[in-house]
């Protein structure tokens, strides 16, 4: 009997997330990529970044949306990086400003909370771990939860300075309590599944069949029913040991940051984006990121990446799961635009189109277009998979005009799945509309030009050193 009622809440799992992957694609593609599992020690449905572990009891005697708002809160809070940034702070504290962050964003994204779930908006999740009380003396973790907010500060909470949860890394400077060993031994999806090994022997399943928890799991907590974040696991064994600081968090963070825009794109790509959540997590920690990270992440990002049923994802098989993978088709045209007015800086151009060339060969577009342009388009050259040069001949050294690139690629018809412009931003003539494709300025001035002002469209990144 015990194991007939394990098997229909895995079953009303995986149904909440197949719905969240046609209906809510972006939270949808998220839960995907992590191991799920039941864990009767928790409340409700948790994650600490790596897997989602929910309570069988819980599943079962639970309405399906709420099912699906706690997998999307988990996964937002994780993209937000609430899992790697608690340090020292109270659990139960951190677990209430968490949920008070996120509710907004789900709220604005469709999701069903519960009635009495309060929401904070446009504030860090330090932000408003501040402005809750501090715990009662004994009411640490394993209490009956953390405190509610004090009077006064109702659903619309405190009223912050215009400050969201992407700014927040620069606000706190603590080392998280927990950290997480990184995304050893991914499967083809881009993360380690249960029960996957490293070494691509086959995959031994897990034995829940008890229900308990794993050893030195902290005490559940979940305020509003809303699903709790964990902390980050510790490094593996053979990282951080007995007596050794664990790994730093930042290998966690961008593989979150990188998940997170592969989830905007698919989104995108359905007509699904959730317009709040994206404003809030488009630059979350960006400023932690090497522009050399940021300019892979969007050329990875651009590769086709779609969903198969035809093969299962055998991450969830063993937790009788039965969801789709996430397949990459590469990459069709890739588009270089490279600003070569009087003031290109060749050291620049030579990282730039150094970085372009090796991420080129992992993705292998079908073809690399590459415009020279300053006021006028001064070369074009077309090429094929790894035939991009050791280095580019700079032709032209007159004005800066942003139009003529992007009108020779419409008079083309080329539609590339993303556009590289390497300029230093000091011209203030656009196109009048925004082009139909992702566009990234990669910007290697100075920002002290006559017109240096950030784009009206497209992602900025800078090219420092």
């Amino acid at each position: 009997m015990a194991a007939r009622a394990r098997k229909e809440s895995a079953l009303r799992v995986s149904d909440c997330v197949t719905a969240l992957l046609r209906d809510q694609p972006f939270f949808g593609s998220l839960a995907l990529r992590l191991p799920i599992r039941p864990d009767a020690a928790r409340e409700t449905l948790a994650s600490d970044g790596r897997e989602i572990r929910y309570s069988p009891d819980w599943v079962a005697n639970t309405d399906a949306d709420l099912i699906k708002t706690a997998i999307g809160r988990v996964v937002l809070a994780c993209a937000l990086k609430h899992h790697t940034r608690r340090g020292e702070r109270e659990a139960g504290r951190w677990q209430q400003a968490s949920q008070l962050v996120t509710h907004g964003l789900l709220r604005d994204a469709g999701f069903k909370l519960p009635p009495d779930a309060e929401a904070w908006d446009g504030i860090s999740v330090e932000q408003a771990y501040d402005r809750l009380p501090e715990p009662q003396e004994g009411g640490g973790e394993g209490s009956d939860g953390p405190p509610r907010p004090s009077d006064g500060e109702g659903a619309a909470g405190p009223q912050p300075d215009n400050n969201d949860d992407a700014a927040s890394s620069e606000e706190d400077d603590s080392e998280p309590q927990q950290q997480h060993q990184g995304k050893d031994g991914r499967d083809d999806d881009g993360a380690a599944g249960e029960g996957d090994s490293a070494d691509g022997t086959d995959p031994q399943p897990r034995d829940d069949s008890s229900g308990d928890s794993d050893s030195g799991t902290p005490p559940s907590c979940d305020p509003s029913g809303t699903g709790e974040v964990m902390d980050a696991p510790l490094g593996s064994d053979d990282g951080a040991g007995a007596g050794q600081a664990a790994p730093d968090v930042s290998a966690e963070e961008q593989a979150w940051d990188e998940a997170m825009h592969q989830a905007l794109n698919l989104a995108k790509a359905q007509g699904a984006t959730p317009g709040a959540v994206e404003e809030t997590i488009r630059d979350a920690h960006r400023s932690t990121l090497d522009w050399r990270s940021l300019l892979r992440r969007y050329m990875t990002d651009a590769a086709a990446r779609d969903y198969s049923w035809s093969v299962p994802n055998r991450r969830f098989i063993d937790s009788g799961l039965y969801l789709p993978s996430i397949r990459s088709e590469g990459m069709g045209t890739l588009a270089v635009i490279i600003d070569t007015s009087g003031s290109v800086d060749s050291d620049a151009l030579a990282a730039f189109w150094s970085e372009v060339r090796e991420v080129a060969a992992e993705i292998e577009p079908e073809r690399t277009v590459v415009l020279q342009v300053d006021a006028a388009v001064q070369d074009e050259e077309h090429y094929a998979p790894g035939e991009l040069p050791d280095q580019i001949v700079v032709k032209g050294r007159w004005g800066t005009d942003f139009r003529p690139g992007f009108a020779r690629l419409a008079e083309q018809g080329i539609r590339p799945a993303v556009c590289l412009y390497f300029t230093d931003m000091d011209c203030d003539r656009y196109p009048e509309t925004e082009p139909p494709f992702p566009v990234v300025w990669a910007d290697y001035g100075e920002g002290v030009g006559l017109w240096c002002q950030p784009p009206p469209w497209g992602e900025h990144i800078r090219i420092d050193g």
